[in-house]
């Protein structure tokens, strides 16, 4: 492909020196630029994951982080470092200096310096600016990021709303091969300067690949490689750095320490903040539920919980709206710019207050999308439970969501919902397999789980004095 002259004039005015290779490079986004889009991603994580509340592990992870990032070759960024309230074992970084983890890697990892690890890794993706390279990229050849926006904000902000930006998110959680390779050196060499033992960072990979292996049958992998590519032997590799080291004297790993703040975190997915269990989300704190249609897929989110129709065609959403009743959330929604009113009532779903509305809107690309937004009030709240279709499928799909806002309702009062699991670190007062472990759960956990979590193997004969994690229901 020809590059024109303007394009090619922008290319040269457009570089910048990066601070860990020291190459000139394209760069069409400023720092500041960058850091906004970080603060972006930022306040939409808390909104749609939210973060663990958990002062004293927030703390631990943020000092740790904090160092390594102020040692990098980008000290004067805003450097975050978060807890993501996520059982997905993940981990990622959003330009400016943002760094995520989930509590669910957390789980999966046995010393701080497998910690320093994944976190240099990430701090590696924003100081040689993995992220502001692909936004050039994007940018140099006119790649919109806000194609889809939808007039009515109610309606752009539901996930129909922001499926043709499903993209942008997608720059700043995944990255090419070359990428991962440079970031997992960085991470490497991130640790080693904080004094950790780095012949833990592979333990973390060969970790996360046993997970990999585990999961296949199911077609799921760990998070973090499926929004990392592997870059080849990332075990062969991290270790061959490893090997590297002239002496191993001074650096430690910090098991204990590590292990010890892990204490009683959740494990695996929180059942307070609602589940899918089969086709019906249920929610113990809110007392509320509904049934998806077969083959349809749940989102569990911290504000809203979303099922989808697997062609991607029509959706249903619930979320909290801060009004005192239907009538009047309704007339608020009613009111927007934008929208095309079908129709409305007030009425009752399963002998609760409801008002409804029906519409059509249209994105600014000219797709036409037709919806029902049905305000419910139940307990104390009101919910609105907002189902959209590409106007073309309405026929087909128009059932599909009728019956799944008619679904809504509270749950029975027998209802008996699944139970929290946390890890519980203890020292083994006598040598114990992780078969043996797992009978003594009580069924918090199967010894699959508790081998994968402790970095062994099904049958490994933990030692007398050793701290290990463990499962407990709270």
């Amino acid at each position: 492909m020809r590059i024109l002259p303007a394009a090619l004039a922008l290319l040269t005015l457009s570089c910048a020196t990066n601070p860990v290779t020291g190459r000139r490079e394209l760069s069409l986004v400023s720092e500041s630029q960058e850091i906004a889009m970080g603060q972006s991603l930022l306040a939409g994580t808390r909104q749609e994951t939210g973060f663990y509340d958990d002062p004293a592990l927030t703390t631990y992870v943020a000092d740790l982080g904090m160092r390594m990032a102020k040692a990098s070759e980008r000290p004067d960024l805003p450097w975050e470092f978060h807890v993501v309230d996520d059982p997905a074992v993940n981990a990622f970084a959003a330009p400016g200096g943002f760094i995520f983890i989930t509590r669910g890697i957390m789980a999966y990892l046995n010393s701080e310096a497998e910690l320093a690890g994944v976190m240099g890794h990430e701090i590696g993706h924003v100081t040689a600016k993995h992220s502001v390279s692909q936004l050039s990229k994007q940018q140099l050849f006119g790649v919109g990021l806000l194609a889809g926006a939808i007039a009515a904000p109610e309606i752009a902000n539901s996930g129909i709303g922001q499926a043709a930006q499903a993209g942008a998110g997608l720059l700043f959680l995944k990255f090419g091969r070359d990428d991962e390779r440079q970031a997992d050196e960085l991470g490497h060499r991130y640790s080693l300067h904080q004094g950790y033992d780095v012949r833990e960072m592979p333990k973390t990979f060969a970790t996360l690949q046993r997970m990999s292996e585990a999961s296949a049958s199911s077609g799921r992998v760990p998070g973090f490689l499926s929004t990392h590519p592997d870059p080849g032997d990332r075990v062969a590799a991290t270790q061959r750095w490893a090997d590297t080291v002239s002496s191993y004297a001074n650096l430690e790993a910090g098991r204990d320490r590590y292990l010890r703040h892990l204490d009683g975190v959740v494990f695996g997915n929180d059942p307070r903040q609602g589940y899918f269990d089969g086709q019906r989300y249920l929610h113990p704190v809110l007392k509320f539920q509904f049934t998806m249609p077969a083959g349809w897929q749940g989102v569990n989110q911290a504000s809203r919980v979303v099922a989808v129709e697997p062609n991607g065609q029509a959706q249903v959403e619930v979320s909290q709206v801060a009004f005192a009743t239907p009538r009047a959330a309704a007339d608020s929604f009613a009111r927007q710019q934008g929208l095309q009113l079908l129709g409305r009532n007030d009425d009752r779903v399963n002998g609760l207050p409801a008002s409804t509305i029906s519409f059509q809107a249209t994105t600014s690309q000219g797709a036409s999308l037709t919806g029902q937004a049905t305000f419910v009030q139940l307990g104390g709240a009101v919910y609105r439970v907002l189902g959209l279709t590409l106007t073309q499928a309405a026929a087909q799909q128009g059932s599909a969501i009728a019956q799944t806002i008619g679904s809504f309702g509270p749950t029975a009062a027998n209802q008996v919902f699944q139970r929290v699991r946390e890890l519980d670190v203890i020292t083994l007062s006598t040598g114990k397999t992780v078969d043996r472990l797992a009978q003594e759960s009580n069924g918090a956990a199967t010894a699959t789980e508790l081998a994968l979590i402790n970095g062994v193997e099904v049958g490994t004969m933990l030692p007398t004095g050793r701290l290990i994690k463990t499962v407990r229901f709270r």
